[in-house]
């Protein structure tokens, strides 16, 4: 996805979250998604599930458990990181971002272009409200995993389009920064976060 893709998702993730640190975090949370674009690795290290699926994991682990054991806090870097992780979920969903995408570089920025101007226009219009209803609630860490590993791979046994892929990204999105922080609050104030998404 394009860097105003990843920011205009952002957006609305922030906009309809019920995680009022994430209200004030926002910023860091829209610099983190882009910030894989901005690193170097970016021309070496391709966005697909394959590649950068382990470092997903440990920045979400990382997100719920914290780098030590210890009161963990959500504040900027967090939610930096928080962006991130939402970063690269949002590409596995973007068609040119797997291994199946049968065009070059140039087809890659014309669908990814096309790709944007859609997915404003489908956030704007607030199509995703007349959308399925997603219930998730993760026991811990690798049911999460287990659970974005599965929808990819539904994902690639589905016609994949535009709208495909916006549905994806929007809905998956949204279940993964709920889940991540209901995953957060169980461990670190064991007590639930209620956690109903609707899309």
């Amino acid at each position: 996805m394009r860097k105003k893709s990843h920011i205009l998702l952002a957006r609305y993730i922030a906009k309809n979250t019920e995680d009022e640190e994430l209200k004030k975090h926002r910023l860091s949370f829209y610099i983190g998604s882009i910030l894989p674009d901005c690193k170097p690795s970016f021309v070496y290290k391709k966005h697909e599930i394959n590649g950068t699926f382990p470092d997903v994991k440990k920045m979400v682990n990382q997100l719920i458990f914290g780098k030590q054991q210890g009161k963990l806090t959500r504040k900027r870097r967090y939610y930096m990181n928080l962006g991130q992780v939402t970063h690269y979920v949002a590409d596995y969903f973007t068609y040119p971002h797997n291994k199946i995408y049968p065009g070059n570089l140039k087809d890659h920025c014309s669908y990814e272009e096309q790709l944007k101007r859609s997915l404003k226009n489908y956030i704007m219009s607030r199509n995703m409200e007349a959308g399925e209803k997603v219930q998730a609630d993760f026991s811990d860490a690798e049911a999460l995993y287990e659970y974005i590993l599965e929808r990819h791979k539904q994902y690639l046994g589905r016609k994949i389009n535009i709208e495909t892929d916006i549905r994806n990204i929007v809905a998956t999105n949204r279940m993964l920064v709920e889940a991540i922080a209901d995953l957060f609050y169980k461990t670190q104030h064991k007590e639930k976060m209620p956690l109903a998404v609707e899309y």
